[in-house]
């Protein structure tokens, strides 16, 4: 069976790169998230006055350099969850051109035209691209301008990274990050390419690396690398800029509450945490940093431990969670419910329903804390909502990030992989909480707070 991964736009600048995704040849990573409108890319068209001679090519048997095109252009028709017309898939991959410096070359430049309404687009290729590989790139880079924001292209050295956060070691800084315009109406939040509004936003650190060290805050502003401005970059370009070898500086340029401040980290190697666990007076505390392929196992691990040292109530902790693989939720799920549903996935061809294990092993008399805040997304607000829903569990803290959409990454041809959204997810009780997140069913201020602070506050509140 494909894995799937339910994720966040959150990048570890270990950066980490949501979030989530699953891959094979056709690469499965499932994330969920808001649909939103797609931020505008930036209008920066080619500056070069060279016209390189071009020649347009359909998408029958397309040469090697261009076929990402037609393979994108495809995934695009046949799996997104919305469709898209031709025109306006068109009108972004030229959008995507206009951010290229402009042609120098002279040279026979080969263009791939999925549909008539790309004939145009091949006209701007020739102003504004080098050489063929660049302006077919482009044009994926913009064909995904025309999706919601979840949805990205992928170079070679950026699914590299992709895979580097998914094996769990990492050389970086640590620091989870989201892309967001917060000048826009909640729900509609989330962009792709660094402008004044659309900011890239520390969510949190990872415990122990040089993020944290280096007293990096949640919602600092990333607005520059080594001295560069990163508008008009995307989240994962900012990402290769962060990371690099063990041992070596990285400055950024952070903006915070208005004032900027230059942070010289030194960047280290470190293992991305799946969880921690300990007893805390009576409760059995564990803190689940992400949904990945073996957090399930561990998680029910500690789970055991805790209820065989005697625990008279279970507090998961989820704050900060960018979310994992859709498996891992129902895993996860599975140890407090014993039948019934997850999760609905609702695509354009086909729902799918998802159901628990039957692996409950927590009893139904125990009672059972989640705390959440803005961090927790995707797969942490799948396990949060339904449980919720089936009273279950109670939830703590503050709306989660609202990410009800789920991706698919795909392989591409020359190395890179395209994530598209391919449906959208709703509890089974048919609530969707896209936008606004899951609401907590008492509200607490828990950021900043250690396990035992934690422990006592939501007693506390819910006592």
């Amino acid at each position: 069976m494909t894995s799937r991964r339910l994720g966040r736009t959150l990048v570890a600048l270990a950066l980490l790169a949501s979030a989530c995704s699953a891959e094979t040849a056709t690469t499965t990573t499932v994330d969920t998230g808001t649909t939103s409108a797609p931020s505008t890319p930036p209008t920066t068209a080619g500056t070069g006055t060279t016209a390189e001679e071009v020649t347009l090519v359909g998408c029958d048997d397309p040469e090697a350099d261009v076929a990402i095109v037609c393979e994108a252009y495809d995934l695009i028709k046949t799996r997104y969850v919305d469709d898209i017309p031709d025109a306006d898939l068109a009108e972004a991959a030229t959008l995507g051109l206009n951010t290229l410096d402009g042609s120098d070359s002279s040279d026979l430049l080969v263009c791939a035209a999925p549909a008539q309404e790309f004939d145009a687009t091949c006209d701007v290729a020739a102003m504004a691209a080098d050489t063929t590989t660049e302006a077919a790139e482009a044009m994926v880079t913009g064909m995904t301008y025309a999706l919601d924001p979840n949805s990205a292209y992928f170079d070679a050295e950026a699914r590299q990274l992709l895979e580097e956060e998914q094996s769990g070691q990492i050389e970086g800084i640590g620091a989870l990050v989201t892309i967001e315009d917060k000048t826009q109406p909640v729900g509609e939040q989330q962009c792709s390419v660094v402008s004044e509004s659309c900011r890239i936003l520390v969510a949190s650190t990872i415990e122990g690396t040089p993020a944290e060290a280096a007293g990096l805050e949640p919602d600092d502003a990333v607005v520059g690398v080594d001295g560069r401005d990163v508008k008009g970059l995307s989240v994962d370009e900012v990402t290769a800029l962060v990371r690099g070898p063990a041992g070596t500086d990285v400055t950024l340029t952070i903006d915070r509450q208005g004032q900027e401040l230059d942070v010289v980290i030194t960047r280290a190697a470190f293992a991305v945490p799946v969880l921690n666990y300990q007893k805390i007076g009576d409760v059995g505390y564990v803190r689940l940093y992400t949904f990945t392929g073996d957090a399930s196992s561990e998680f029910e691990t500690a789970i055991v431990d805790l209820l065989s040292d005697g625990v008279d109530s279970l507090l998961i902790d989820l704050r900060g969670d960018p979310g994992g693989f859709l498996n891992t939720a129902i895993d996860v799920t599975s140890v407090f419910l014993s039948d019934g549903y997850v999760i609905t996935t609702q695509g354009p061809n086909e729902s799918l329903d998802y159901e628990v294990n039957g692996n409950a092993i927590v009893p139904e008399e125990m009672p059972v804390t989640f705390v959440v805040d803005g961090g927790s997304a995707s797969a942490s607000e799948v396990v949060s909502a339904v449980l919720q829903e089936r009273g279950r569990a109670t939830i703590v803290g503050q709306n989660t990030f609202g990410k009800n959409t789920v991706q698919q990454r795909f392989a591409l041809s020359n190395g890179g992989a395209l994530k598209l959204t391919i449906a959208r997810w709703v509890t089974p009780g048919g609530l969707d909480f896209g936008g606004v997140g899951v609401t907590p069913d008492v509200e607490l201020d828990v950021y900043g707070l250690t396990p035992r602070q934690l422990v006592a506050a939501a007693t506390a509140a819910t006592s």
